[in-house]
């Protein structure tokens, strides 16, 4: 009877971590532990601090846009015009502004960037809700249509960034740099908003169980569309920080963050079938696939290799997400 009762006990705790893995922030905080031994081996410069440091903005403006993608992704949707988002605003926030712009100048384009990529982002939710046109195929169009106005708008060259606009991005408030200062702000809004608000509460379970909150007298398809939104929001948001901070950046820069803001959404524990999902987790994420491309820039290995990594970690992942759950309730 002890043998069998240890048994059980070593299965349950075997399920309650499994089940930690899965629905929490576990998966994120084991990802990064295995790639801090793994960079420890292959790429030990990479953990120096003057490499932590410079590694840091990027993986903040990731997160931010991973925070994005998580709103759609707890909608049961995809948007994969995040890059086309980011790319846009970028050309926007630096196309023909002088050096020595005024701050009025600098912060009006950064506000037009942000209600052209929200606009974009309110045709996909109606597109998606109203027309019933999958996900895919309406942010993919959005995707194609707004690379197509940054290489017309921008004839083709890129743009500097305004010394205003550098300055912030690589500037610092309280001793922190203002990309994570920023990064900081949204994941907080987003866990707030999210886990203490009734409007959060109601995404979540639109998100989660759509009959559900329809049977409550929640307009789910607000959520949804609302999603969209605040995805190109935070889109947006990280397109100005990364203009600022690359000062020339490249015309296709947004499409490097396509498949990364997913990427982060999967290893921050968040399934892909929609629900409940944690913006610290995602953050981590984030932190995650930044240092994953620069471990194996460091190790020498082809960029290449990051973008296989990255496909690899959302098929696991959403594997995971799939499998596991299924295992723990038999």
């Amino acid at each position: 009877m002890t043998g069998m009762d240890d048994g059980a006990i070593r299965a349950r705790a075997g399920a309650d971590l499994l089940r930690w893995v899965v629905g929490g922030d576990g998966l994120a905080i084991l990802a990064v532990i295995l790639l801090a031994i793994a960079s420890v081996v292959l790429a030990p410069s990479s953990l120096t601090g003057a490499a932590l440091y410079a590694m840091m903005p990027f993986a903040a403006i990731l997160g931010i846009a991973a925070i994005g993608q998580q709103l759609v992704i707890q909608q049961r949707g995809l948007d994969l015009s995040a890059g086309g988002i980011i790319s846009l605003v970028c050309v926007l926030a630096t196309y023909q502004l002088p050096d020595a712009a005024s701050a009025t100048d600098v912060l009006g384009r950064c506000v037009l960037a942000i209600v052209i990529a929200t606009a974009a982002g309110a045709i996909n939710g109606l597109l998606i809700v109203r027309l019933n046109i999958a996900p895919l195929v309406t942010t993919i169009g959005m995707n194609a249509i707004l690379m197509g106005f940054v290489l017309w708008l921008s004839n083709g060259i890129p743009g500097n960034a305004p010394d205003l606009l550098d300055h912030f991005a690589l500037g610092r408030t309280f001793g922190l740099p203002n990309t994570v200062l920023g990064v900081l702000i949204v994941t907080l809004l987003a866990a707030v908003a999210l886990g203490r608000t009734i409007t959060g509460r109601r995404f979540v379970l639109s998100g989660t169980n759509k009959a559900a909150a329809r049977a409550a007298g929640i307009r789910t398809d607000r959520y949804e569309i609302g999603s969209y939104v605040v995805a190109a929001f935070c889109y947006a948001v990280a397109g100005i920080l990364l203009a600022g901070l690359l000062n020339v950046p490249n015309l296709n820069v947004g499409q490097t963050y396509l498949l990364a803001t997913v990427a982060s959404v999967v290893i921050g524990g968040n399934s892909l079938a929609g629900g409940r999902a944690s913006p610290v987790a995602t953050v981590i994420g984030a932190v995650f696939m930044t240092q994953l491309g620069q471990m194996l820039i460091a190790a020498g290995l082809e960029r290449s290799v990051q973008y296989l990594l990255q496909g690899a970690i959302v098929i696991v992942g959403s594997s995971i997400h799939a499998i596991v759950p299924r295992w723990i309730g038999r």
